[in-house]
């Protein structure tokens, strides 16, 4: 058989490049263009099913947001099964918080203000409470320059809890603003002002299930003045509906318990690494290859050549895309009547095609 591994790769591109020489570029200069072509560009132009796989996770008990692996996945579709029902999965916020609706439910009045930044401690009378999440991935905010973000973006935070009071009068009978703490997620309250991000600046607490809360101010709230709170209670139970945003599925209703969650996602190929490895499917090998040689041509301007080899590189792509293709020209396109099926040895059609 025909050598497929690493070291093959490696060997054809150095023929296609024309650079036999250690001294004109080294094999792990090579590996990085092979590898780059790989992972980045060979998922991108070919979705193939043998990297079309199940992916899954197990919800927790009270946390509605959980993080995609975009570092080892691409893409993920519909439909999607949770604890083995189909479930409704959708990209669109609007539509899904159509369905969903998530309201703040205003409570007043859960604490007096005494002249004081706090601490105040109350509860919050429905619970349990929707609690706030980060962005995924973290840091989509990140800055080098010091106290140039509010708290808020410097944490990456969703917030879903808002504790508010009025401050007390500035100097000189000035108008009173208002002061407010925002939770994290993980039962910290901050500042949404405060732009520091120290994880320890924390100015309370919160319990998402008991709706115990403590509480102190960046500034005194007035004497005698109400404290408000505003959350999102819910009740628990099996997750019907899933919005994918920023990386992230949002289930709803909040699961009650672990539920398996399941559905179709493109994951990346396995960095090639070892001179006798191979790639996923061996018959990859050669259109690494002139994507490799593709990349250090065109890095090099050789863009006469790389105008050259590149019907080469697009006859593999389609000889590799040819086996998707045959796998899935046995299954019709899927339609509302694709389950109406007659069962019988002659079985083709549905019940209403007249066959």
């Amino acid at each position: 058989m025909s050598g497929t591994t690493l070291n093959d790769i490696r060997l054809k591109v150095r023929r296609i490049t024309g650079r036999p020489s250690d001294a004109q570029i080294t094999n792990t200069q090579i590996d990085d263009y092979i590898n780059t072509f790989y992972l980045y560009d060979f998922p991108e132009h070919l979705r193939l099913e043998p990297l079309r796989v199940n992916y899954q996770f197990v919800t927790t008990a009270n946390k509605s947001v959980y993080d995609f692996p975009i570092e080892f996945f691409l893409t993920n579709m519909p439909p999607v099964f949770i604890a083995g029902y189909q479930s409704y999965m959708t990209q669109s916020r609007e539509n899904f918080f159509r369905i969903n609706s998530q309201l703040n439910y205003l409570e007043q009045d859960v604490a007096t203000g005494d002249g004081t930044t706090g601490p105040y401690s109350f509860t919050l009378t429905n619970k349990p409470i929707l609690q706030g999440f980060k962005r995924n991935p973290p840091g989509a905010f990140s800055t080098s320059v010091a106290g140039s973000l509010t708290d808020v973006e410097a944490k990456d935070l969703n917030w879903m809890v808002l504790i508010s009071g009025p401050s007390a009068a500035v100097a000189g009978g000035g108008i009173s603003s208002s002061v407010s703490l925002i939770d994290d997620g993980q039962g910290n309250l901050f500042d949404p002002t405060d732009a520091s991000t120290d994880p320890t600046a924390a100015r309370g607490s919160i319990n998402y299930i008991t709706g115990a809360v403590t509480a102190t101010f960046a500034s005194s709230i007035s004497n005698g003045e109400s404290i408000n709170a505003q959350y999102v209670p819910y009740v628990a139970s099996r997750p019907q509906s899933v919005v994918f945003f920023q990386d992230q599925f949002y289930l709803w209703p909040v699961p009650d318990q672990a539920y398996t969650v399941s559905f179709e996602a493109y994951k990346y190929p396995t960095e090639l690494l070892d001179d006798d490895q191979s790639p996923q499917l061996k018959e990859w090998w050669q259109c690494l290859a002139y994507g490799a040689a593709d990349k250090i041509f065109t890095d090099n301007a050789d863009f006469e050549n790389a105008s050259k080899f590149r019907p080469l590189l697009d006859e593999q792509m389609r000889l590799i895309l040819r086996r998707s293709i045959v796998q899935q020209t046995s299954e019709r396109t899927a339609t509302i009547y694709s389950d109406q099926f007659v069962p019988g040895p002659y079985s083709f059609g549905n019940l209403y095609s007249g066959f």
